[in-house]
């Protein structure tokens, strides 16, 4: 009944009437809570009745975030299509899983420029050239393919600074107005944002921003620059006022990681500025001016699974911490998994993750042979890296649960020794901001062991007690 409902009403000729959006929603939170509740319990999806927990407090805020936001016609029709009404990838994931015994990658990361027009400390954008960027028809295949091959209807746009692309005259404006039947989600400062790109933006409805922010004004303006928290805040009103869904992008350190989730910040951002969702990354020591002192100690990553979990639980609002909330996702989502994705950056190199800066294949070459991106991820390397996430628990049902923990998802990150040995065992070379030194350099290496020894001593000890005693749900 509601699946009709939903096909008709995406079907008349001008879409949702606006004045039945609300309902519209309403109807639409009712029906998809009900589908989270049997999905979250479902035992080929959950090993445990904590995990399942998780599953389900995450997706619900999630539906409780879009009950915030003031939707346009545009903006409901298209992510409603491209999300929930996507049979024809939901037939390519059967195709494929019938195939591989596995389904295809879920999403795609493209970073089209390395550009950005800001000079933020211990960040390689700003040493771009006019050679790091992708021409706008790679980047038009690379969407048409992931399309066609593996069903994927969304589409992460990084950087640099994705609103600066341009090449040929065409940007991301013009990818999303070409593919209009897509979602995309661009990273973005969010200073080339003016009054115009945020109409065009209202008037295509699947392109939303999420704009970083690395906490208050003097936390922000510190990194970013002098006036760029107001900058922040007043395209935040900007897209506001034009109903153009956004979030924002947040970079935990161990300096303000207290701030970003407090109180005080959530409630600016999300309940005054109208911020719909949140992504949390931990400083990676990846970049230029690599510092691992940067990152979340093993204890302040521990206060932060907490904290963020009672956010997404009390608050309803869908914060992502992609390292705490590894039970969402089942563990890394790198390497082209079912379900994950993989990264291609402005060289056309591909890599398991943005965060996993390492490659033996690019897009150019797999092109000028004659091949499609279904090569990349059929290379040993990311074959490797997809055996690493096996034997780490992707795909348990429940059977290895006690032997690894999700609240230590990330192989680069939290298992770095193990990460660097599938490196050196596929050739895989650094790409461009990934310091060659990361491999060899002794101090580096012993840092990030220590690290994770630490965490894992700390950690490991609390997903036995709560997540692998539990049992699997019925």
């Amino acid at each position: 009944m509601i699946g009709q409902i939903l096909h008709w009403a995406l079907n008349i000729d001008q879409g949702i009437p606006i004045k039945d959006l609300r309902l519209f929603t309403r109807l639409l939170y009712f029906w998809l809570s009900k589908e989270i509740k049997k999905l979250s319990t479902n035992p080929e999806h959950t090993p445990s009745e904590k995990v399942a927990e998780d599953l389900y407090y995450m997706m619900r805020a999630m539906l409780q975030s879009a009950l915030r936001v003031r939707w346009t016609r545009n903006s409901l029709n298209t992510f409603v299509r491209a999300i929930i009404l996507n049979q024809d990838g939901k037939r390519i994931k059967e195709i494929w899983r019938e195939r591989y015994g596995e389904g295809p990658p879920g999403f795609l990361v493209i970073s089209p420029t390395k550009f950005c027009n800001l000079s933020c400390p211990n960040c390689y954008a700003n040493a771009a050239t006019e050679k790091d960027r992708l021409e706008y028809w790679i980047v038009q295949r690379i969407v048409r393919e992931a399309r066609k091959l593996w069903g994927v209807r969304f589409f992460v746009l990084s950087g640099g600074e994705p609103f600066a692309y341009q090449h040929e005259g065409k940007g991301i404006l013009d990818l999303a107005r070409e593919f209009d039947d897509c979602v995309f989600m661009a990273y973005t400062n969010g200073t080339l944002i003016n009054e115009k790109t945020a109409r065009i933006l209202r008037d295509l409805g699947n392109l939303t921003p999420a704009i970083s922010v690395e906490g208050f004004e003097e936390t922000t303006d510190k990194r970013r620059g002098k006036g760029m928290f107001s900058r922040i805040l007043q395209t935040m009103e900007r897209l506001k006022r034009n109903k153009v869904l956004f979030g924002i992008s947040l970079t935990a350190t161990r300096y303000n990681c207290k701030e970003i989730l407090s109180d005080e910040f959530i409630d600016f951002f999300f309940n005054k500025m109208g911020a719909s969702y949140g992504w949390i990354f931990h400083y990676m020591p990846i970049g230029r001016d690599i510092d691992i002192s940067l990152m979340p100690t093993p204890q302040q990553r521990l206060w932060m699974w907490e904290r963020s979990w009672e956010i997404v639980k009390k608050k309803g609002i869908m914060l992502a911490d992609f390292w705490n909330h590894g039970t969402v996702s089942h563990g890394c989502i790198a390497g082209g998994r079912e379900g994950g994705y993989l990264h291609i950056n402005w060289h056309g190199d591909i890599a398991p993750c943005v965060f996993f800066p390492f490659a033996v294949s690019n897009i150019r070459d797999i092109y000028a042979q004659g091949g499609t991106i279904e090569e990349a991820i059929r290379s040993p390397f990311f074959e490797g890296v997809r055996d690493w996430q096996k034997r780490y628990g992707f795909f348990s049902r429940g059977e290895n649960i006690r032997e690894n923990d999700w609240l230590r998802p990330c192989p680069i990150r939290d298992h770095f020794l193990e990460a660097r040995e599938v490196i050196q065992k596929y050739g895989a070379r650094p790409i461009d901001y990934a310091p060659h030194e990361i491999l060899t350099e002794k101090k580096y290496i012993e840092e990030m062991a220590n690290y994770d020894r630490e965490l894992e001593n700390l950690i490991k000890p609390i997903w036995e007690r709560i997540y692998a005693n539990h049992s699997t749900p019925h």
